[in-house]
Parts: structure tokens; sequence; C-alpha cells
């Protein structure tokens, strides 16, 4: 029930009477961060709509939900108009039909040019809910044509309470690194999160330590989420950037080999350009582009490996 979900409930509940009363928009667009249970929205969104009664598990529910088919990165333009025409047929409820984009950035372009004409001329009765990290990863026709929903983001409080109702342990460490991402921190687990920051941790303090190379960690993250090793990186440097510049306490797990450096003069502007990088690597690894990813890590850790001294004042 949405109202498991404080921070989501917050979002439904103006929407939800108009919903009931098929007074919405054709189509929504829910963005925001991944992990925070966006998709759980859509669905609370559908059911709303449908008039679907989730306790009902054998009932029949007019939803077609279109994501990348199976070791593919897109959604394809045959899929789109497989959507359409699935639209366009008699709802087995008589209560309408609704079609779930997810990730909706995910599309090919000809696949959200093919999306933009069923938005322009909308089958009746009919809700589509696109799903994005943001608006500015859609062509602008398709945003214009949507209902903007910002899905409503957890407190670190919400977070912690959500989290330890479904394992009561110590998550503050996982939040610190990880950010307010409660649906996505507890499918991953607790355990395989913590076991993660250990070995990542490990490794960045190797790498500034000379005790690791970055072709070394390169080669272990390939059997690895990068883009989550990534993500976890790009934490830690954004948080000893905070500390260095804010004077923030340093309470925050960082790595040992980090703690280190803050005592070290540090040129800020190759920290940002790291973070920079680490973006756009990111960005690269989403869109599933074929590149030399061991060259590509490789080249983005190398700073660490020498003590940082990318990112040294010599003064």
């Amino acid at each position: 029930m949405i109202h498991e979900y404080p921070w989501l409930r917050e979002t439904y509940l103006p929407l939800q009477k108009a919903i009931e009363e098929h007074k919405n928009a054709h189509a929504f667009l829910i963005q925001g961060d991944t992990g925070i249970g966006r998709f759980i929205l859509a669905k609370f969104l559908s059911d709303t709509f449908l008039g679907y009664e989730q306790n009902k598990t054998s009932e029949i529910k007019d939803e077609i939900i279109v994501s990348p088919l199976e070791d593919k990165k897109s959604i394809s333009i045959d899929q789109i108009r497989s959507l359409k025409e699935s639209l366009l047929l008699t709802s087995l409820k008589g209560k309408g039909k609704v079609g779930i984009i997810y990730p909706s950035e995910s599309m090919t372009y000809p696949a959200a040019n093919s999306l933009l004409k069923i938005l322009e001329e909308p089958p009746k009765d009919t809700l589509i809910i696109l799903i994005t990290e943001s608006t500015g990863k859609l062509p602008k026709t398709i945003v214009s044509r949507s209902q903007i929903i910002n899905c409503g983001h957890p407190s670190s409080e919400d977070s912690m309470k959500w989290l330890k109702e479904k394992e009561n342990v110590d998550w503050a460490p996982i939040i610190s690194v990880f950010g307010n991402r409660p649906v996505l921190l507890n499918e991953m687990g607790h355990d395989h999160l913590t076991n993660k920051i250990d070995s990542l941790s490990s490794q960045i303090t190797g790498l500034i330590d000379g005790e690791m190379k970055p072709s070394e960690i390169s080669d272990l993250w390939k059997n690895e989420d990068i883009e989550l090793n990534l993500r976890v990186l790009y934490s830690w440097i954004s948080q000893y950037l905070e500390i260095k510049l804010l004077q923030k306490n340093h309470e925050q797990n960082l790595p040992n080999g980090l703690t280190r450096m803050l005592d070290k003069n540090i040129n800020h502007e190759s920290c940002f350009k790291l973070m920079d990088d680490i973006i756009r690597l990111r960005e690269l690894k989403y869109t599933g582009k074929g590149l030399s990813w061991n060259l590509h890590i490789t080249k983005l850790l190398n700073p660490l490996f020498t003590e940082m001294s990318g990112m040294k004042e010599y003064v």
C-alpha cells in the first residue's frame, strides 16, 4: 500500500481523486533519482486509474510495461508500436488501459518519435506513464505533452526508518555513501552493500598508498557493477571536497587513504574534474556503448594511484 512509502504518499495523494475519475492528463512523466520508488509510484497510479485492488492478485489488469528486453540496453520502436496496438484494444475490465515505459530515457530516437504520435492522439481512456531520472534526458516534444510529476524524495530519517523496518541493522554508513535510495538499498541488501563499501575502500586506499595499480582495479571491476562502483567513488570524492572546502567534520566513512589526504594541499579544480569524468563514464556505461572500459577506468583512477599527485598544489 502507498502508506508504506510516506515520501511517495505525499506525491500520490494530490493526484488520487482526478485519476480515479479519469480526469487526469493522458500522460504522466515521473522524474526522480534511481532507487527511491519511481516504479512503485507508477504502479500505484496505474492501479488507481484501473480500479485495481492489489489484494486480488488473480484480477485481470489492463497494464502494459515496456522496458528494454533481456540483454538489451534500449527500448525499440517495435516495442512502442506494440504498446500502441495494445492500447487500442478494448479494455478487458472496461476501466481503461495503462502503459508504463521504464526507463523512458532508454527509448531509441525512432521509438521516441513513435511514442510522440501516441501522445498527440491518445486512445480513449488510456494513461501513459513514463519514468525517468531527468526530463533533460528526453525529447522536449515528449516532455511538453506530459504532466511532470516530481517523485517524492525520502529524507535521511525516512530512509533510515524504512530500511530499519525491513532489516534492523545500522544503515547509516550505507546511506552516507549511496544516498537516500531506500528501495534500491533494500533490494541490494545490507550485507552485500557493506562488503562492497569495504572492498572499494580497500582498493582506493591501496591506489593512494601505491600498493595497487589502476590496471589491477580495472581488472577487478570487469565482473562487477561498474556504474555502482563509480557512484561510490563519486560519493567519496564529493564528501572529501565538502570536508575540505566547507570545513565539515569527517565522520563520514571515507577510505583511510582519502582521510589522510585531508591534510594535503589539493587542487580543487582537479577534484571537480575527476567528478565530471566519473559522471561522463556513468553516462557512457548507461548508454551501453561498447568502449574499452579497462582503459577508461585505468585512466580515471591514475591520479589516485600517484598519491593524488594530479590534484596536489605544488607551491
